[in-house]
């Protein structure tokens, strides 16, 4: 039997550019980088940050397309929904189907969870024993400042949506968000992507927001709150479903 592909699931975050990075330089051709795409609702300096990256590591980040939409928009209004328990629907049609439809039994699957993110590594195998994993930042025992500094050295800028003060680098007006600071930031800074979901949302009757432990439409949340807080727990890749699966179960237990 063949030895398995190496699969780096590449996001344009700092921690899984620099574990494409360790696997390119440990597996050579055997390895791919992919990216689930969703470039085109994603800040366009995203596309700067993956041209230095390719240029680091030496090997092009191959896009993993949905077969069906074209991107979150198109999720949201064919599909006619957005979010909710169950998660986000443009995670599912955009990353986890693709990713499954490329996937196979032997691959092994790299992540950028690092040394640092141990709980999250106990809670990915225990909710996926069937992958076979490396988690090659935790075995390098490289942590979340490790690899900024590993890029600073490379002379690579991280994306600017961080630099714009968000926690994560999502898509721009991310649905997975609750966080009044996340969407407050987005509406001040992307007033037209706000002003979108501020459509979309009402025409689902969706209430994105949460405002003092009550859930609010985007266009509820005071115009004088401020941009500066917390996203909130928004992680979103092609293996999320796991926390989602998690969260669930939690919720039936208690």
């Amino acid at each position: 039997m063949s030895e398995g592909r190496v699969l780096v699931w590449y996001s344009d975050g700092a921690a899984s550019a620099v574990a494409a990075k360790l696997a390119v330089d440990k597996y050579g051709e055997r390895c791919s980088v992919l990216k689930c795409d969703t470039t085109g609702d994603e800040h366009p300096d995203n596309l700067r940050f993956r041209r230095d990256v390719e240029a680091w590591m030496g090997r092009d980040v191959a896009l993993i397309k949905s077969q069906k939409y074209s991107g979150i928009d198109d999720v949201f209004e064919s599909a006619r929904y957005m979010a909710g328990i169950a998660g986000a629907r443009c995670t599912t049609e955009l990353k986890k189907i693709p990713r499954r439809d490329y996937e196979r039994d032997n691959d092994i699957h790299i992540f950028g969870y690092t040394l640092d993110e141990g709980h999250r590594i106990r809670r990915f195998e225990e909710n996926t024993p069937e992958l076979d994993c490396e988690w090659i930042l935790r075995d390098n025992a490289l942590d979340k400042a490790d690899c900024l500094l590993r890029l600073n050295a490379a002379g690579i800028k991280l994306p600017a949506m961080y630099k714009l003060g968000f926690d994560h680098n999502n898509c721009i007006g991310c649905v997975k968000a609750t966080s009044p600071f996340y969407w407050s930031r987005t509406r001040t800074l992307f007033p037209e992507v706000f002003a979108r979901r501020v459509a979309q949302s009402r025409d689902l009757g969706v209430r994105l927001a949460r405002v003092n432990g009550e859930r609010v439409f985007l266009d509820e949340i005071p115009l004088d709150f401020s941009g500066d807080g917390p996203d909130g727990n928004i992680e979103c890749g092609p293996f999320c479903e796991v926390q989602t699966s998690l969260s669930l179960k939690m919720v039936v237990d208690e």
